[in-house]
């Protein structure tokens, strides 16, 4: 956990979120709050079935863990489908090349869902009427129907204002799908670097042409005024947001070819969904993301102005500082 929160505030990161905290994992962010090695926020996502929920001071997304803020109450996390990259993604029509001899009936493979539909509705609706903000893993299309279906009857069953559900990554979702996003207040939560990646992988193997220029669609998003984030999944990835930003407004893959270039999105709307609607997504906006009175001294000091720099040298931007409540964790000023 030391060597994880140096490398997080090297980056820049003033606030992070554990997507899948056990409850050992829990009782360990405690020990190391209580002995000072936290540098930067952590957000805990107890995991549904890996959590002991008597733990749990709170079901209120955002609410502070101990009284310096440095952890608070995340949303819960479930998982849907698995990886594109590992053919466990759940795609409404079927994986672009691979192998399918062995199934039946002709069938041809398309990943699957962890569980039936009906299951992660019963799901859904416990968590939402207890309070809970639901955080649910899925990146096929066909396994972002069922996490709609049932955000959707939970909203039905218990109307809740403001409950800014979340689906995590949702690589391949579709234009209908963020319609339904929309007027369900959903929190579309984009792995936009599987564009770096995987996108050659995507292109040639797993999706084909049109769906992988489709993946972690920003833009579509940006144009429906939907507040989306852009995520990193350490250590499946290194973290780095000025590359999270990169991705966004290149969306280049890792042998320079530009993968579908009417999603890119502004520099300005990149850093948004790294700052103030990473905050807006874990109910935090106001106390974190922009810098205002009233709100904590959390913030990064770049070498470069991100707005100023050439969209290609994006990533190369060095941190200077990372300050978090007004303490100097990284770097020089």
């Amino acid at each position: 956990m030391r060597r994880a929160t140096e490398t997080y505030v090297a980056r820049g990161v003033t606030t992070a979120h554990d997507g899948g905290v056990t409850t050992d994992m829990w009782n360990n962010y405690m020990t190391a709050h209580r002995r000072g090695l936290l540098k930067n926020r952590v957000q805990l996502l107890p995991k549904h079935g890996a959590y002991d929920f008597s733990l749990a001071p709170t079901t209120r997304c955002g609410t502070p863990l101990t009284p310096d803020g440095m952890l608070s109450m995340g949303a819960v996390k479930l998982f849907q489908d698995g990886s594109l990259q590992g053919y466990t993604g759940y795609l409404t029509n079927p994986y672009h090349a691979i192998i399918n001899e062995g199934l039946p009936d002709g069938k041809l493979w398309r990943g699957y869902a962890i569980r039936s539909g009906e299951e992660l509705i019963d799901l859904v609706v416990k968590y939402h009427r207890q309070g809970w903000q639901v955080a649910i893993h899925g990146n096929g299309d066909a396994g972002i129907d069922q996490i709609l279906d049932a955000f959707e009857a939970a909203q039905k069953a218990y109307p809740r204002f403001d409950a800014r559900h979340i689906v995590i990554h949702c690589q391949t979702v579709r234009e209908d799908q963020l319609d339904r996003i929309k007027r369900l207040g959903v929190v579309p939560s984009f792995f936009v670097v599987h564009t770096y990646y995987w996108g050659d992988r995507h292109r040639d193997i797993f999706l084909g042409q049109a769906r992988a220029e489709r993946i972690d669609p920003l833009h579509s998003a940006l144009k429906r005024y939907i507040p989306f984030t852009n995520h990193n999944d350490t250590a499946v990835t290194p973290m780095d947001p000025l590359l999270f930003v990169w991705s966004a407004v290149n969306r280049l893959t890792g042998s320079g070819q530009t993968l579908g270039p009417d999603q890119a999105i502004p520099v300005l709307d990149a850093l948004k969904s790294v700052t103030i609607w990473g905050a807006y997504q874990f109910h935090e906006e106001r106390s974190k993301g922009s810098l205002e009175p009233s709100k904590l001294a959390d913030m990064v000091v770049l070498d470069e102005n991100p707005l100023e720099t050439a969209p290609e040298r994006l990533r190369d931007i060095g941190i200077r500082a990372t300050i978090v409540g007004n303490r100097l964790v990284y770097g020089s000023i």
